[in-house]
């Protein structure tokens, strides 16, 4: 019989029966208006030195799942939710504009590398989660699959990303778009619904433009730095290949090992290269 223990104080992370809170300084720690509900046992929540949670709400049902919070200097807005035996991992410095929605379903994860900057109204979802058949074979046709994103990914207001998406370090997921199963490049920007490629071969700053004076716009119209643009070299892997080394792991513990210490590193780590498209005799 599951067990439910519900923490809203960082005072209880250690009281968490058969589950474990990893946790930083807890001085360094902001935990406001937020709680933590395990039902289950053998689950793994990391919260890193400095992490600053508000009006959060992390919900684990079963076993062998792993949250990480990685550090950050931008607060925390999280309704996340992690069914048996899966994974969500935010990295270093993401930043959410508001409350971001995160479901993990059928042993699947949800991975997010480091920069991510998130508008409000944000949800991921590894599965649809009600099941789907083909009239004539009979066969499941919906499958569930992980949530993949690169390094420094911006998500527009509202998007949505669906099961098997993943998206390449430096792109852009526009207000709204609705992306399933889709493999965003590296340095590109998608619309709409369902997602499609708007533009090839662009970058995004983190600088803000709602308090702009005409100077300051006049002054940013060129960007000459390569900082957000993404290459292919040796450190570069597949973002599936992430997802398989966690979905090896066998307990919590083991999935905690890889994020902490598998993980490849360098700028171009989670570069996607464009596909190539074939031009045709009468093309231009």
């Amino acid at each position: 019989m599951l067990t439910m223990i519900t923490i809203t104080d960082k005072t209880q992370f250690d009281d968490v029966g058969e589950n474990k809170i990893i946790h930083g300084d807890i001085n360094n720690i902001e935990f406001e208006q937020s709680s933590i509900t395990f039902n289950g046992s053998n689950n793994i929540i990391v919260i890193e030195n400095g992490v600053k949670m508000k009006n959060c709400m992390l919900k684990i049902n079963g076993e062998n799942t792993l949250f990480y919070l990685s550090e950050s200097k931008h607060w925390y807005y999280l309704d996340i939710t992690g069914n048996n035996n899966t994974s969500i991992y935010f990295g270093k410095n993401c930043f959410l504009n508001g409350r971001l929605v995160a479901v993990t379903s059928e042993r699947q994860n949800i991975f997010i590398g480091n920069d991510g900057l998130f508008s409000y109204g944000i949800t991921l979802r590894t599965a649809d989660p009600h099941l789907v058949f083909d009239c004539e074979t009979k066969q499941r046709i919906n499958h569930s699959a992980s949530v993949l994103l690169g390094d420094h990914v911006w998500l527009g207001q509202g998007a949505m990303l669906l099961k098997g998406t993943q998206i390449g370090s430096g792109s852009i997921i526009g207000a709204a778009a609705v992306c399933a199963g889709k493999k965003v490049p590296s340095n590109a920007s998608y619309a709409g619904n369902p997602a499609k490629l708007i533009k090839q071969g662009v970058f995004f700053t983190n600088k803000c433009v709602h308090q702009w004076t005409e100077e300051m716009t006049a002054e940013n119209e060129i960007d000459n730095s390569d900082k957000w643009i993404y290459s292919h070299d040796k450190n570069t892997v597949s973002l599936a290949s992430v997802d398989e080394a966690i979905k090896r792991c066998k307990s919590a513990e083991e999935k905690l090992e890889y994020l902490q210490n598998g993980l490849p590193k360098g700028k171009n780590r989670f570069y996607i290269e464009p596909k190539k498209t074939k031009k045709g005799l009468f093309s231009r």
